[in-house]
């Protein structure tokens, strides 16, 4: 009986190829972008999944109020970890986690900048990364001791063993010898926290000084706790505050000074734009990416509906011939069943090959190292999506179909325009809506993408190079700066002699999200003023090409100009001033200095974010003085900004290495465009409007075949009658124009439905923007236009086929 159900099945599909090819294309093209996304999302939901007992391990997020105004963030104190540990018999095992870099040589006379973590010994107890040498209670306690990774390895050793080998790395004022002590198996995709190398953190001696060390207001990096129980976490939070009245003492205030705990399940997907030191995932786009997945499905799963009610006719009469031989409802619910199944998973295998071809494509689009691996969870999702597709797509011509009365079947008082037509039509309407929803969201993230990329920034980001200076560590942080500082000079110089080189400034902070450090300073009024701060040196200002609004630039020349300070338009209008020249910062603690120049408001930040105040100095000490609030947000070490004359890159290039090489000749070379770390702060939107754009082109092409299939269907049960109206002398347009008619209804209130939709929709993603840019009616016009072009070339080619038949063989049949 099984065998009679897959051969009647495989001759129906075979005998009817136009339908079976558009069902199969439309599934195959469903199921491959489908089982992609649906494995990216799975992918997703799987990070740090792999550290057994990860419900007991948590993340500390620090939370202070100043003047009523709340800031949180994943960098604490490094006195976190300790303290926890001592205070709470819940924590059994503390770390701290502080990045760095280094440089490092590969050998005798190549040196390259090597990224570490600095953690407490008890990291890899909390952590499950899998250790191939040595033993997690042992890698980690010997200051001088480092924990590689296989790759990282590899690049320093090659293929020999690494065990007790020595790395050369430059920590603080000399080159540190540093041994081998464990090797760890490269870390799994799906870990949030990524390094190359792990060394003990006593070694933050080098870099941070005693004070910092000590003080619960400096922050580095983030802690991590594991418990003895994950419902623990209510009673540790709710120990805070008495700890920090214990730690603060008469300086504490209540409720100002706060640490909570997260799970480390929930650190990866977040909105949190704060993230921390580890690597995130907005929820939002997850649920994006499994709609548009689902809304592909669907309209493939139509496609399938839409032509099984449309072939009717011709399947009514082999039900009714059936029910009278004596088959069952059951049966022949089951043989339609069958026949979805079969081309379901026909569909499937060419979905998975097509998956496999489209895998390098999506993992370089959302720069992920995403592998179609079939555990139980991946074959789980594949026979999840062959019920739900066949279920979709044949459970009601089978019902409907299996439900008909032979008798009425089989005296032909069946006819394809029988009672199903409204169903029939508002399957087609859905799948039109759905097309234009995400063709018109495509057309507002595309319009919005570009009126960013064209957005005047305030600054020229053209043959802009940026170029990392070695950084000089050092346990004070103002002589860190200031070495720094001297060292870029050095090499800004020479590049300012050379006439190909436009001009060249020092900048702590380039263009990108968070980039310039965060400062506040309390005001006479004993308010709290906040803003973004840089320090900077050389010709810094004409480098970017900031425009000068009032007063002057700061002078070049090292050492000159350490008491002055620039401010931006909107610093001046915070604080309500018209001409702020000559004035001091009115900070009641800020030293010896003057306002000597107001730079018109430039972006300093992506445009998610409005302008803010901004201060930009040459002297750490000028600032430092005076402000009670310091967040750096990116690394210490200064860079060299150049702006290059002419557009031969490879030229200008190769300018910046040879004098390099004349200042660092024993430092490795690394460059970047300012213009690229510009647009990489759009990078995750660019990558959505990409994933939406190709959805909306394989909606419409599953949509096109699907208008192509209904349009024969419905002229085929027709032809008869276009017969007798073209012997009654209708012409071939008014017979094109009946047809026409019935789609163009269709077509337009899926344009009137999906247009409306999308703007409602994509209200919320065009919000995050502090820039915004809607698309014009115009655009949405034409879009609707196209839409009903694009109906009407596609029926009218099918019409006119029939309208050219000769009437006298559509009418000699009964």
């Amino acid at each position: 009986m099984w065998k009679n159900y897959f051969k009647i099945a495989i001759r129906n599909l075979s005998k009817n190829k136009l339908h079976t090819g558009i069902n199969l294309i439309g599934l195959t093209l469903g199921l491959g972008v489908s089982i992609l996304i649906f494995f990216f999302v799975q992918f997703e939901r799987s990070f740090d999944d792999f550290h057994q007992e990860n419900e007991q391990v948590f993340r500390v997020e620090r939370h202070q109020i100043e003047e009523g105004e709340k800031q949180s963030s994943f960098s604490t104190p490094l006195l976190t970890a300790p303290t926890f540990a001592a205070e709470f018999p819940q924590v059994t095992l503390a770390t701290r986690m502080v990045g760095g870099s280094a440089q490092a040589y590969l050998d005798e006379e190549t040196t390259q900048n090597q990224l570490y973590l600095t953690v407490s010994p008890d990291f890899l107890e909390i952590f499950n990364f899998k250790l191939l040498q040595g033993t997690k209670e042992r890698v980690l306690q010997d200051k001088f001791g480092v924990v590689i990774t296989e790759e990282t390895a590899e690049k320093f050793f090659g293929d020999s063993d690494p065990m007790g080998k020595s790395i050369r790395m430059r920590m603080g004022d000399n080159y540190e010898e540093y041994r081998v002590t464990g090797l760890l198996e490269d870390l799994p995709a799906n870990s949030s926290i990524q390094f190359e190398m792990l060394m003990n953190d006593e070694n933050l001696a080098f870099t941070v000084d005693q004070e910092s060390m000590d003080s619960w207001f400096n922050v580095y990096g983030d802690t991590y706790l594991k418990l003895n129980d994950p419902e623990s976490k209510e009673a540790v939070e709710a120990g805070v505050e008495a700890m920090m009245k214990k730690m603060l003492g008469e300086e504490y205030e209540e409720g100002s000074y706060l640490f909570t705990l997260q799970p480390i399940t929930e650190m990866h997907l977040t909105d949190n734009p704060n993230s921390g030191m580890v690597e995130s995932t907005r929820p939002s786009l997850l649920w994006i990416l499994a709609g548009i997945a689902f809304l592909i499905l669907l309209i493939a799963c139509i496609n399938f509906t839409t032509m099984a009610i449309g072939r009717s006719t011709t399947r009514a009469k082999e039900v009714g011939v059936r029910k009278t031989m004596g088959a069952d409802f059951g049966q022949l619910v089951f043989q339609f069943l069958t026949e979805a199944f079969l081309t379901t998973i026909a569909a499937l295998v060419l979905g998975l090959l097509l998956a496999e071809l489209l895998l390098p494509t999506f993992n370089d689009l959302f720069e992920k190292q995403l592998d179609l691996v079939y555990g139980t969870t991946q074959i789980a999702i594949i026979l999840g999506l062959v019920v739900l597709i066949t279920a979709m797509a044949g459970a009601y011509p089978a019902f409907f179909m299996s439900s008909l009365k032979p008798i009425k079947v089989l005296k032909g008082n069946l006819s394809i325009r029988f009672g199903k037509q409204a169903l029939r039509k508002g399957l087609v309407a859905f799948q039109f809506f759905i097309s234009f929803l995400l063709i018109a969201s495509t057309l507002i993230m595309v319009n919005q993408m570009e009126a960013i990329r064209d957005y005047d920034l305030g600054f020229d980001q053209k043959m802009v190079v940026i170029v990392d200076v070695p950084e000089v560590p050092s346990t004070s942080f103002v002589t860190s700066i200031n070495a720094g500082f001297a060292q870029a000079e050095k090499y800004r110089q020479a590049l300012a002699s050379r006439s190909e080189v436009q001009s060249a400034g020092i900048t702590i902070a380039t263009y990108g999200d968070d980039a310039f450090w965060d400062g506040g300073f309390p005001t006479p009024e004993d308010e709290q003023f906040n803003f973004r701060l840089n320090f900077v040196g050389g010709d810094y200002v004409k480098t970017l090409g900031l425009e000068i609004a009032k007063g002057r630039d700061l002078n070049p020349v090292p050492g000159s100009d350490s008491s002055a300070v620039l401010i931006n338009e909107t610093f001046a209008k915070a604080l309500g001033w018209e001409d702020p020249l000559g004035e001091m910062l009115p900070s009641t603690r800020i030293g010896n200095h003057e306002i000597v120049g107001i730079v018109k408001d430039f972006n300093h930040n992506s445009l998610y974010k409005e302008i803010e105040p901004i201060v930009l100095a040459k002297s750490p000490e000028t600032i430092f003085s005076g402000i009670n609030m310091l967040m750096i947000n990116s690394a210490a070490n200064p860079k060299v900004i150049v702006k290059g004359n002419g557009t031969d890159f490879e030229a200008f290039r190769t300018l910046l290495e040879s004098e390099w090489e004349q200042v660092f000749p024993l430092e490795a070379f690394s460059f970047s465009f300012l213009d690229e770390a510009v647009q990489k702060e759009y990078v995750a939107d660019e990558r959505l409007g990409k994933m939406v754009f190709l959805a909306a082109c394989i909606a419409i092409l599953i949509a096109a075949m699907g208008l192509f299939a209904m349009a024969a269907l419905s002229i085929a049960g027709r032809t008869k009658e276009i017969g007798i109206r073209k012997v009654l002398g209708a012409s071939s347009w008014s017979i094109s124009w009946m047809f026409n008619k019935e789609f163009l209804v269709i077509t337009i209130v899926g344009v009137m439905v999906g247009l409306p939709l999308s703007l409602y929709f994509m209200q919320s993603w065009i919000e995050q923007f502090a820039v915004k840019e809607w698309p014009s009616w115009l655009n949405f016009s034409i879009l609707g236009v196209a839409g009903i072009l694009f109906t009407l070339v596609i029926v009218s080619a099918q019409s006119y086929r029939a309208t050219q038949m000769n009437p006298v063989k559509t009418l000699k049949d009964e």
